[in-house]
């Protein structure tokens, strides 16, 4: 089955929190760097991920463009442009 990325933006994630922890996910920072890793909490201005060397990642929202993770369920996601 295909996989889906799924992009969650910083004001979803605290609703999200709960399929988040079980994947791993790319979060993509307002300056373009992306940081690797899973997600192990959230908070009303941080998230925290733990990446692969075992390194914790504290990240503010304020800083976060989008939260990005693979979805093996095979849902197309609904569209964020109003065009398509």
């Amino acid at each position: 089955m295909s996989k889906r990325l799924m992009r969650v933006t910083p004001d979803q994630i605290k609703s999200k929190q709960g399929i988040l922890q079980k994947q791993p996910l790319n979060a993509v920072l307002s300056n373009g760097n992306t940081v690797f890793g899973i997600l192990l909490s959230v908070d009303a201005t941080h998230l925290v991920l733990k990446d692969t060397r075992n390194h914790q990642h504290q990240i503010a929202l304020s800083d976060l463009y989008e939260v990005v993770y693979d979805d093996d369920r095979g849902i197309v996601p609904p569209s964020r442009h109003a065009t398509l």
